[in-house]
């Protein structure tokens, strides 16, 4: 082996060490508890790490106009750190089937008959969500469906045995992880085949992949994806955003279908269907602020 291997390899391995370690306390511990631990643990991380904080403050300004030393930011920056911390408790919580079954049992759908229409016309069907509430819950929607749910995933770098603890609960939740190398063509076959894809659409994208589109009234590079594949497969989008509704209590909103015309302007269909889809995620962030992924600097790349 190379001694230039060596770190990378320890770094691992310390990785899921500590991984594995986590995972054993959060689920020792009664779920209050485990609660209570996520969001002092995640109010640590903000207390220490200053550059996510004013990536925070930066974005609730550019969105929401929200200045830093408002009341106002500082109560809703305080429930940000709370559903912060909460998503990393239920992240632990997923490893554990006893967990996973309660908090399968504990989610309220609405809307799941656009789904099961979709699938049982045999269209397939594009779910576009975003960071929002516990989006990884979402996988228990393949309780319904006749086959898993395929998203995209990105192998984490330097960190093999921690990628594949995390892609194996995926699949226990109910996802199949599609490498992102080359993932569009397994993507539109899935499709094809009356198969359910899943996309989060709210992060910043590489040049090549992206397009410009309006998100909180900044032009930002984003990804067209969704309205590109309902292009090419005929299958219809189904916008569904995950809230957390309290500790161990999750509802999932399944939207209407929305349909991209398979025929005209190619550039144009995709840049309008792109916008409408920022604008749906734009209403959910409004509606319930707190449990959007505000540390993710979204904005860093604007087009005036």
């Amino acid at each position: 082996m190379s001694l230039l291997k060596i770190p990378t390899d320890w770094s691992d391995h310390g990785t899921i060490c500590g991984f594995k370690a986590a995972d054993a306390l959060f689920n020792l511990l009664p779920a209050a508890d485990a609660y209570k631990l996520g969001h002092q643990l995640a109010r640590l991380w903000l207390t220490f790490d200053r550059g996510h904080r004013r990536i925070i403050e930066k974005n609730l300004d550019l969105a929401l106009k929200i200045k830093p030393d408002s009341p106002q930011a500082q109560q809703l920056q305080a429930e940000i750190t709370k559903h912060l911390g909460y998503n990393l408790c239920e992240f632990f919580l997923l490893q554990n089937p006893a967990c996973r079954r309660l908090l399968k049992e504990n989610l309220q759908i609405t809307g799941l008959e656009h789904l099961l229409k979709a699938q049982n016309e045999g269209s397939g069907a594009i779910i576009v969500s975003a960071h929002f509430g516990n989006w990884e819950v979402a996988g228990f929607l393949s309780t319904f469906m006749k086959s898993p749910i395929s998203t995209v995933a990105k192998p984490i770098k330097g960190k093999p045995r921690l990628y594949a603890a995390i892609e194996k609960t995926r699949k226990e939740v109910g996802f199949i992880p599609v490498d992102k190398s080359g993932s569009a063509g397994t993507l539109v076959r899935n499709l094809k085949k009356g198969g359910v894809i899943a996309l989060l659409v709210d992060q910043r994208v590489r040049r090549r992949l992206r397009i410009w589109s309006p998100f909180f009234g900044h032009q930002v590079p984003t990804i067209p994806a969704p309205a590109v594949l309902a292009r090419i497969s005929g299958s219809p989008i189904i916008p569904a955003f995950t809230t957390r509704i309290r500790p161990l209590h999750h509802q999932i909103i399944i939207e209407k279908p929305i349909f991209v015309p398979r025929t005209g302007n190619s550039r144009e269909i995709v840049a309008d269907y792109t916008q409408k889809i920022n604008r749906l995620i734009e209403k959910h962030i409004r509606a319930c602020p707190a449990q959007w992924f505000w540390p993710h600097d979204r904005w860093q790349k604007t087009q005036t």
